[in-house]
This record gives structure tokens, sequence and C-alpha cells, in this order.
């Protein structure tokens, strides 16, 4: 069962794929912002999943996010999900990420999911595309 102030974290390591030269976001050999939103993204994503019944998934809808810090390839970083509040199906997350050596915030802001049925949602996209 989802309940406001659960958290989800995991670890990650910077490498050459996820800078900002192969996002094409930027032209520096540098952790990407289009990558630490995705890390934050996923850490949502599985903190919901994990409490969720069998066919039913989150899908992103919003995020708000402020890159604060640049971080070098070889960083070990800290990603966190916390879920921030529950409005029926709407789940909006805190995000944020560290670099573990020293514990320095990187990244941080909101990220915004919803509760979908997966079969109902295909459906349901198949018949608005006619």
């Amino acid at each position: 069962m989802l309940e406001v102030g659960m958290t989800y974290e995991f670890k990650r390591t910077v490498t050459d794929d996820v800078t900002a030269a192969k996002a094409a976001s930027g032209a520096v050999e540098v952790f990407a912002t289009p990558f630490m939103i995705a890390w934050m993204e996923e850490a949502s994503l599985k903190l919901a999943q994990k409490e969720l019944e069998e066919g039913l998934t989150t899908v992103g809808t919003e995020v708000n996010i402020k890159h604060l810090k640049g971080s070098l390839v070889g960083t070990e970083m800290k990603v966190v999900s916390t879920l921030k509040e529950i409005d029926r199906k709407k789940l909006i997350f805190d995000v944020a990420v560290y670099e573990i050596d020293g514990n320095i915030l990187v990244g941080e802001g909101t990220h915004t999911r919803f509760i979908i049925d997966t079969v109902k949602f295909f459906e349901k996209l198949k018949n608005t595309t006619k």
C-alpha cells in the first residue's frame, strides 16, 4: 500500500554514457540533466511499482527539477525519491540526487506520476489514434 513518506533510493556511478555530450544536451563530459531526470523518474517508478497490484503501473507526467552542480565521470551518486502526496491516482514525489562523497546535493525537485491500468491505458490509446 502506498503511503506518504515512503522512500526508495539506489546508487549509481556516472559513466561516459550519461554525459551531456552523449545526451546532446551539452558539449562537456559531465553528468547530463536528462539522465539525472531519468534516474529520478526511475526511483519514483520503482517506489510506486513495488506497492501496486499486478496490472497496474505509473506513468510520469511532470518534472520540476533543478540541476545544481556538475559531476564528473566516475562520481558515485545516490538517487532518492520520497512519496510526498497521494491524490487518488496522482502521486507526487520529492526527488534528489547526491554525490555520495561528501553527500553533496547535485539536483532536486518534484516529479508527478499517475497510476494506470496497463491494459486500459493501451486500449484507450488505440481508440484515440484511429
